[in-house]
C-alpha cells in the first residue's frame, strides 16, 4: 500500500529494443521498501515487440512511445515532462539495464530531504569494471577530461594515489562535479529552473551536460553511496558498435564547445586522443573503418550537434 507521507517519485525508464532488461529492472523496483513510486517507460521506437511485451507484463505502467529513437536526451524528457505533469517530486531517471537495490530509493529521498541544496544525486553504481562509473570530482579542465573521460583512464584508474584525484570512491556522501548517467535522481522543481536534457546531444555526455547547468542554477550534485544500483552497462548502446563512439565524439564536442571553457591547444589535444583511439579500433575491426570518413567528419567539424532544434526546457 502506498505511504502518502512519502515524497512521490516517479521512474523514468528509456527503451530501445530492451524489454527484457526493463522488465527486470520494473521487478527490482516492486521489491524495493519505498512505496510512494510510479514508473514511466518511454519506448524510443524499438524495432522488436518491445511495447507489447511490457504491456502484457506490466499492464498498469504507462508506456509512451516516441514513435523512432530519439536518443537518450529527448527521449527521457518524454519521460519527465510526463512526471512532472503527474505532479512528482523527485524523478529518477534510471537505465533499463539496471537493477536497484531495496532501499535505494528510500537512501535518495532521506538524503534529498536532508539536504534541500541537492538538486542532483545518485546512487553507487555496482558493475564489471566500475571505474567506467565513479563520480568526478574535480571540475572539467584538460587533465581531467585526458583522465576521466578517455582511454587513459584504464591506466589511470590501476593506481589510487592517482585515481583519488579524479574520481570519488569514499563511503560517505560527497559533493561532486558529476555523475554517472545510469541513474539520476532529480528534485522535480529543479527542472523549473535549469530546464531539462540539453537536446542537442543524442548519445552520451547528458550527464555533464545536465551537472553543469545545475551548479550554473547555483544548485548541487551529490554523491550517495548508501544507495546502490547494479548496471548491466552499455545494453543498448554496445549494439552500436562505431555508430556509438561517432555519437560519443559528437556529444563530446558539443559539450566542450557550449558548457566547458578550454584552450584550443588543450581540445586538439583531446581530439588527438580521440583520432589515435578510433584509428587502433579501426585497424582491428571492419565496422570502424567502414565509418572512418564519418568519425573524421565530426571530430574535425568542432561544436557538433545532433539536433538543429534543442528543445530543453519543461514545456
Amino acid at each position: 500500500m502506498t505511504n502518502l507521507r512519502e515524497p512521490v517519485v516517479h521512474v523514468v525508464l528509456l527503451n530501445w529494443n530492451g524489454w527484457r532488461d526493463t522488465l527486470e529492472c520494473i521487478r527490482s523496483l516492486e521489491r524495493m521498501e519505498y512505496r510512494n513510486w510510479r514508473a514511466i517507460v518511454v519506448d524510443n521506437g524499438s524495432t522488436d515487440d518491445s511495447v507489447d511485451q511490457i504491456r502484457r507484463v506490466c499492464p498498469e505502467v504507462p508506456i509512451l512511445e516516441t514513435g523512432k529513437n530519439l536518443g537518450f536526451a529527448a527521449g527521457n524528457n518524454v519521460g519527465i515532462r510526463q512526471a512532472l505533469k503527474m505532479s512528482a517530486e523527485y524523478v529518477f531517471v534510471l537505465n533499463n539495464d539496471a537493477i536497484v537495490f531495496p532501499d535505494t530509493v528510500a537512501q535518495l529521498v532521506q538524503f534529498a530531504e536532508q539536504h534541500p541544496d541537492a538538486a542532483l544525486m545518485s546512487p553507487k553504481i555496482h558493475r564489471h569494471e566500475a571505474y567506467k562509473e565513479w563520480p568526478v570530482r574535480r571540475q572539467l579542465d584538460l587533465w581531467t577530461v585526458l583522465c576521466a573521460f578517455s582511454p587513459l583512464r584504464r591506466l589511470v584508474t590501476r593506481f589510487p594515489l592517482w585515481y583519488k584525484r579524479f574520481y570519488y570512491t569514499g563511503s560517505e556522501p560527497a559533493l561532486v562535479y558529476f555523475l554517472p548517467g545510469s541513474a539520476l535522481f532529480f528534485r522535480a522543481s529543479t527542472f523549473d529552473v535549469v530546464g531539462l536534457f540539453d537536446e542537442h546531444t543524442f548519445l552520451d555526455f547528458e550527464e555533464l551536460i545536465i551537472a553543469e547547468k545545475v551548479r550554473a542554477a547555483g544548485y548541487f550534485a551529490y554523491f550517495v553511496p548508501q544507495a546502490g544500483v547494479r548496471h548491466k552497462g552499455s545494453a543498448s548502446g554496445s549494439k552500436l558498435r562505431a555508430r556509438r563512439y561517432i555519437e560519443n565524439a559528437r556529444s563530446e564536442g558539443y559539450f566542450l564547445s557550449r558548457y566547458v571553457s578550454l584552450s584550443r591547444g588543450s581540445v586538439w589535444v583531446i581530439k588527438f586522443v580521440r583520432f589515435m583511439t578510433y584509428g587502433l579500433r579501426a585497424l582491428r575491426y571492419k565496422n570502424y573503418r567502414q565509418h572512418f570518413s564519418e568519425f573524421a567528419s565530426v571530430l574535425l567539424s568542432g561544436n557538433s550537434a545532433h539536433l538543429s532544434q534543442p528543445n530543453d526546457r519543461r514545456a
